[in-house]
């Protein structure tokens, strides 16, 4: 090895400690894990809010009293019974006909007007809100970034060695590790969803009528947004793991979904 390499892989190893001295474990109770995790909570709120000023520079947020306080309200009863109580949780209604709800670390949840006006009673509306809320509990926002922190590491350390085919294949088995925990998010959050519904007074079954919409709403327009739904799962799945979360059980047309099976 030359004495370039040797100074450049010395470099990314000392850099590697240095980043590595700032995690921390610690047991999540909404995963019922210990996890290893770079951004304490102070940081995850502030990365949260950094966030937050772009989504609201680049979208209109409704001021419509009532919608307001319909989501709020419902968000109240789901955060009252989450695993996760040490932060502020804020939503608010993006003034947009689209069909969609985002959270963000630290405890921001935006909601679309178009899936409000879509859903059929504040039951389907709080099997949203409570998907969102498990995600910020879960810290999958966190988690993802991780992973992109962890690519960075990955790729310069292959830099470092100078073999550019390591390269190539650590960039292959970043997208099929970020692509799977996506999957995997959803499915959790699902279940997290089914969870907080039960303890805050919601029909947990109302979800599957939630993701009744987002199919409709899907088939209308197939070829929209390819990217997100390759990347998440179909919402036979979804509706699969749910029936199973409720019923303690798998029925037979839920395994055929799950697998990818036809009758």
């Amino acid at each position: 090895m030359s004495t370039d390499k040797n100074t450049r892989c010395h470099i990314f190893f000392l850099f590697l400690l240095f980043f590595l001295a700032g995690c921390a474990t610690e047991f999540n109770l909404a995963t019922g894990r210990e996890e290893t995790l770079f951004y304490g909570t102070e940081k995850e709120v502030r990365i949260g809010d950094s966030v937050a000023k772009q989504v609201e520079e680049k979208y209109k947020i409704s001021t419509d009293i009532d919608i307001n306080e319909r989501v709020e309200k419902i968000l109240s009863r789901i955060v009252a019974v989450c695993d996760r109580k040490n932060i502020v949780y804020l939503i608010k209604v993006i003034d947009e006909d689209k069909v969609n709800a985002v959270s963000l670390p630290g405890g921001y949840i935006y909601i679309f007007k178009g899936l409000i006006d879509r859903v059929e009673n504040d039951e389907q509306l709080a099997g949203v809100i409570a998907h969102e809320v498990a995600h910020i509990t879960a810290r999958h926002g966190i988690k993802k970034m991780q992973s992109v922190y962890g690519y960075s590491l990955m790729q310069a350390a292959a830099v470092a060695s100078g073999e550019g085919e390591v390269v190539k294949g650590v960039s292959a088995a970043f997208s099929t590790l970020f692509f799977s925990y996506s999957r995997q998010d959803e499915f959790q959050a699902d279940k997290l969803a089914v969870k907080y519904l039960q303890k805050a007074g919601y029909d947990p079954k109302e979800i599957i009528g939630m993701l009744n919409v987002l199919k409709a709403e899907q088939e209308k327009a197939p070829l929209r947004q390819l990217g997100y739904f390759r990347t998440h799962p179909h919402i036979e799945e979804r509706k699969a793991i749910v029936n199973q979360e409720i019923t303690g059980e798998l029925e037979f047309k839920d395994y055929l979904n799950l697998t990818g099976q036809d009758l």
